[in-house]
């Protein structure tokens, strides 16, 4: 990784500035774009919830879109479409991020968007019903697919009762509980100016920040100050269990420990052990248990980048007749053995150059860029992604070891298995990994 490879990072690096009513403004210029990308971020996720709430961030997300004083319930979708634009949103623990795409002569609309929902939303009590049972929809899509119900399951595992263990879409019954008051009550609290940063980027004006000005700035500031995260600071992670769903038709594996937090120098540590341990064939993992030795038809490792910290999972789909329990002692043997046997300079090399790669090829798209630079700005830094790279650049094998002793050692581990409703696993089995 060279000096010249770094400079692929200035991708989501640019003019930052902090309006008078509190909102940081980050703009991304790119010369001979014919489009602007408009992300807002505001620091307020699933996390920010407080009891009685499970669900409403991203509720809230949804009805940012279902009616504002400016704009009728159905409007912006309809204006976005005829501008031929997009628009999208997600909400994650830590945070919720909205993003608008427009050619350079129609950009200003999102910033009227934004600036018109900042201020309040209507919550029409149809529009609050409709929207919920969309999202009891979602909710039963993701029960009904195996891996995200053996993702939620592990993690409520991994963190306990923190709300990093609880899903971002609630549950049924919290959804049914909460209602226009409690949509307005959260909005009030955390969607403000100096609860969120804005990220323009593409073919700007020169004039780019007077408009963000004329439009967002106006925005008045709250007095107030928010309540703090209901997260709050305490650790999440609790004692290593086992979770056995029954789903599908396939043996599916999820092994997970807690992670550090994305800003602690033992992240970066950890997503190379991750990525030497099951990223590209010639890895560990791929090269023992997929292709040599098809215990798996198929491995991959990821790490979760909650503020306060995440979780590390290896995931492996059971090869055609090949008892669960084989497949998870190799994959933890795998596991274990980094920690004795750090990787040599090309194993080491080979998986900081796919990290890197990975994250180019991601960040070519202008909304991408968008949503890293709000981001980062939001709940980390400026620069936090450069950090982070040059921290990998630098990282030697006994880091990588030292990360897989500390933080994929049995003791905090969980596994969990979707197994067909006719394949329990071996009582004895249960025992191995406590």
């Amino acid at each position: 990784m060279t000096t010249v490879a770094l400079r692929a990072l200035d991708r989501v690096a640019g003019r930052a500035e902090t309006l008078d009513n509190g909102l940081r403004v980050v703009l991304l210029p790119q010369n001979g774009a014919e489009s602007i990308v408009v992300a807002l971020c505001y620091r307020a996720g699933s996390r920010d919830e407080e009891p009685g709430e499970c669900g409403l961030a991203h509720f809230l997300e949804h009805m940012m879109f279902k009616g504002s004083a400016a704009y009728e319930p159905g409007a912006i979708d309809r204006l976005t479409q005829g501008l031929g634009g997009t628009n999208n949103a997600f909400t994650s623990h830590d945070a919720t991020l909205y993003h608008f795409q427009f050619e350079r002569g129609s950009w200003q609309e999102a910033l009227r968007i934004e600036s018109d929902r900042m201020r309040g939303l209507s919550l029409l009590p149809a529009e609050v019903a409709l929207e919920r049972e969309v999202i009891l929809e979602e909710i039963r899509m993701v029960e009904d697919d195996p891996w995200d119900a053996l993702e939620q399951a592990v993690a409520g595992r991994i963190f306990g009762d923190h709300p990093y263990g609880r899903s971002v879409l609630g549950t049924r019954e919290s959804l049914r509980a909460l209602d226009a008051e409690a949509l307005r009550s959260f909005h009030r609290r955390h969607y403000r100016p100096g609860r969120a940063v804005l990220v323009c980027a593409g073919g700007l004006p020169p004039d780019a920040m007077e408009k963000i000005e004329a439009t967002l700035g106006a925005v008045r500031r709250e007095s107030r100050s928010a309540a703090p995260p209901v997260g709050g600071s305490e650790d999440p992670r609790t004692q290593s269990l086992r979770v056995e769903l029954r789903r599908g038709e396939t043996p599916r594996l999820l092994i997970a420990h807690p992670a550090p937090a994305p800003d602690d120098p033992a992240h970066v540590h950890l997503r190379l052990a991750l990525a030497v341990l099951c990223t590209g064939r010639s890895s560990r993992v791929q090269r023992d248990l997929v292709e040599e030795d098809p215990l798996a038809l198929w491995a991959s490792a990821a790490v979760t980048g909650h503020r306060l910290g995440g979780m590390a999972t290896l995931s492996a789909e059971a090869a055609p007749g090949v008892p669960p329990e084989r497949l998870e002692e190799e994959l933890c043997v795998r596991i274990e053995g980094l920690a004795n046997r750090p990787p040599d300079a090309g194993e080491l090399e080979r998986a900081k150059r796919i990290l890197f790669a990975d994250w180019v090829f991601l960040h070519e798209p202008i909304a991408e860029r968008a949503m890293t630079a709000a981001l980062e700005h939001a709940l980390f830094s400026p620069g936090f992604s450069r950090d982070s790279f040059r921290q990998l650049a630098g990282a030697a094998g006994s880091d990588v070891a030292g990360a897989c002793s500390a933080w994929l050692s049995p003791e905090t581990r969980v596994v969990g298995w979707s197994l067909p409703a006719a394949r329990p696993l071996p009582p004895g089995r249960r025992g191995h990994v406590r």
